[in-house]
């Protein structure tokens, strides 16, 4: 595998979630500086969210249009540029628009860079690559609360912007460079016109949108069940938001240690398979979340067990959508990272219909039925792809696995 042109795209994958989660600490510190409600300054996340997931669907369709060294450093570059408008804001509303800029730029990088994985690394390696790149956006989730808090401590919260932008653009300068010899696209020549047919043909595609709500019902599960179960520990049992925050934490770093493992599993026994092991290590959590009485030792560990699989799910996933259709990855994995993503958005909603009368158990049980939905959409769209690429179509046909 080539590490000097997959090292800028591990950086920028795990850039997008920190900016996206970092900001959650920061959030009550802001409320307080400017004087306005938590409620309010907690729009940070959705002003950052909401570009994040719309940009998606198109960021792909563009770059396989024009060239995708430039299209990927623009996104580099806007995302640096919103984070240095963030720290230079000097009231809430500038923030919010700075942060549309930088969910933006994160829109541009997040669908492309996993794309760029399928276009760089040998096929043999695309498991192992793909867990690789689960462990940026692992990190990136799991540490990016920490390393606002940290750095909001000890030089203010504008410097996290700071840092964010500077790594954006040292990553987006190394990648410009180091991806000289990567292959071009068409150069635009068909023009901005050509991305919507682009995008409905990837939307068109066999297995595409099962396999992308399978990723959306998965993401309903794993956001769910810590939102509500944190809710519950805080409202009914008075745990200390501290001891709540590790007991969540712990799925990401299981997901740290599992992201890789399962890439090199998927590699060597089928995505599907490694992939309906995650689903069942994850269910096996959950049921043993609603079965067992509450005791904050076996939560954590349930948490932890919850975490790998759903790293192990989750690589298997991403890996399966960069290799069904390869002539369209670009646009294949836009679509498949903005309906995945859109599950973060819709998860609380959702749920909170469950959680009303049911309270946490209902959430269990309905996170235990989104992740079974989530196996069957997932072995519904392998089965469409492989029966589509049975017919032997010119240039649609997915690697096997």
């Amino acid at each position: 595998m080539n590490w000097k042109k997959l090292l800028p795209l591990y950086i920028g994958a795990g850039i997008g979630p920190i900016g996206g989660f970092g900001i959650v600490p920061i959030i009550p510190v802001l409320a307080k500086a400017w004087s306005v409600p938590f409620t309010t300054a907690s729009l940070a996340i959705t002003f950052y969210m909401a570009p994040f997931i719309c940009i998606q669907i198109f960021s792909g369709a563009i770059a396989q249009v024009y060239d995708v060294r430039k299209t990927l450093f623009f996104g580099f570059a806007m995302y640096a540029f919103g984070g240095v408008l963030c720290g230079f804001s000097p009231n809430l509303w500038t923030l919010l628009a700075s942060r549309l800029i930088q969910g933006a730029g994160g829109g541009f990088l997040t669908p492309i860079i996993m794309a760029m994985i399928g276009e760089v690394v040998p096929q043999q390696h695309v498991g192992k690559a793909m867990g690789m790149l689960g462990l940026a956006y692992t990190v990136g989730v799991t540490l990016g609360p920490l390393i606002s808090g940290v750095i909001e401590v000890h030089a203010g919260w504008p410097w996290f912007f700071f840092s964010l932008s500077a790594l954006a653009f040292t990553a987006g300068a190394f990648y410009f460079v180091s991806s000289e010899s990567m292959e071009r696209q068409n150069g635009g020549q068909e023009g901005i016109l050509s991305v919507l047919p682009i995008l409905k043909n990837a939307l068109s595609q066999p297995g595409v949108l099962y396999l992308s709500f399978s990723a959306f019902s998965y993401f309903i599960t794993y956001i769910g069940i810590g939102t509500f179960t944190a809710d519950h520990l805080k409202t009914n049992l008075l745990l200390p938001s501290d001891r709540i925050g590790a007991m969540i934490s712990v799925t990401g770093f299981s997901g740290i240690i599992a992201s890789p493992i399962a890439g090199f599993l998927g590699d060597r026994y089928g995505r599907t398979n490694i992939f309906l092991l995650g689903v069942g290590i994850a269910l096996l959590s959950l049921i043993l979340m609603a079965l067992v009485p509450y005791t904050y030792a076996m939560y954590l560990l349930f948490f932890l067990i919850l975490g790998a699989g759903s790293a192990t799910a989750w690589t298997s996933l991403n890996t399966i959508a960069i290799q069904m259709f390869p002539p369209l990855r670009k646009p294949v994995t836009s679509v498949y990272n903005a309906i995945k993503f859109s599950g973060y958005a819709f998860s609380p909603i959702l749920l909170s219909l469950i959680y009303a009368p049911f309270e946490l158990r209902g959430v269990q049980w309905g996170c235990m039925v989104a992740v079974l939905i989530s196996a069957f959409l997932g072995i519904i769209a392998q089965l469409k792809s492989r029966a589509h690429e049975a017919q032997d179509l010119p240039g649609l046909r997915s690697p096997a696995e």
